[in-house]
């Protein structure tokens, strides 16, 4: 008989190594007001929902509390998402997930946080009653959905963004090209209307007066040189920061 999908990829989780792209950190539950007991029920109910998500290897909780006992306070000393964003980057992991169970009114419930390494930062909270079998597991994963989607979501708006570097520098730099290519061709044609009317500033060369002339003719005949490269090299990166701007387009 043969292992049903979803237990031959737990399996297949649990015997591959986690990467940084993949790694994500569930830290065991801080407690307020409520029994010790319930609160590691309540987060090993969040532990399931999160090792359930696709794109997460999750730590088991034996290796993050020995990560802990070595790193001292160093894990739980953190006030902002932007410090909690800086333990994730050097802990090697995609993602850090605190929560705390709680047992205010008479009831119990979890305020989740996720932290990816990335910088942005999510926060959920749910309610589970003890009374009612298979209820902590049901909320745990409704409330992840809720704090996991939107981190992909602003990952996968904010690369492309990054990403178009490439046609802006092209389009500036073929934009610099085609100016200074008009320009000399601009001086270029110039030169050539001076000659052909009065013979430009050679009329006065004397004995030099054919040198003087060759000398223009040189000076035009490069600087349509150059106006010619110039705007062909223009052309060029304009149309190529054309054709990478598509290729990035999501």
């Amino acid at each position: 008989m043969s292992l049903p999908a979803s237990l031959l990829l737990m399996l297949l989780r649990m015997s591959a190594p986690c990467d940084a792209n993949t790694r994500v950190v569930l830290m065991p539950f801080e407690r307020l007001a409520l029994p010790s007991t319930d609160a590691r029920e309540l987060e090993d109910a969040t532990r399931r929902a999160v090792a359930a998500l696709p794109d997460a290897c999750l730590e088991s909780r034996e290796d993050t509390v020995a990560r802990l006992r070595g790193s001292g306070a160093a894990l739980t000393a953190c006030g902002d998402a932007e410090c909690r964003s800086a333990q994730a980057t050097a802990l090697g992991v995609r993602r850090l997930v605190r929560g705390v169970a709680l047992g205010v009114g008479g009831k119990r419930s979890v305020a989740l946080t996720v932290t990816d390494a990335r910088g942005p930062e999510t926060r959920a909270q749910f309610e589970a009653p003890a009374t009612t079998p298979g209820e902590a597991d049901a909320r745990a994963r409704q409330a992840l959905q809720q704090v996991w989607s939107p981190l992909v979501t602003t990952q996968a708006t904010r690369e492309p963004q990054g990403s178009r570097v490439l046609p802006k520098v092209l389009w500036g730099v073929g934009g610099a090209a085609l100016i200074a290519g008009v320009g000399f061709g601009l001086a270029a044609r110039s030169t050539e209307s001076k000659l052909s009317k009065n013979s430009g500033d050679c009329a006065t060369a004397g004995e030099a007066f054919a040198e003087c002339i060759a000398s223009r003719l040189d000076a035009g005949r490069r600087q349509a040189r150059t106006s010619n490269v110039l705007l062909g090299a223009g052309a060029l990166l304009g149309v190529g920061g054309t054709v990478s701007f598509i290729w990035e387009i999501p």
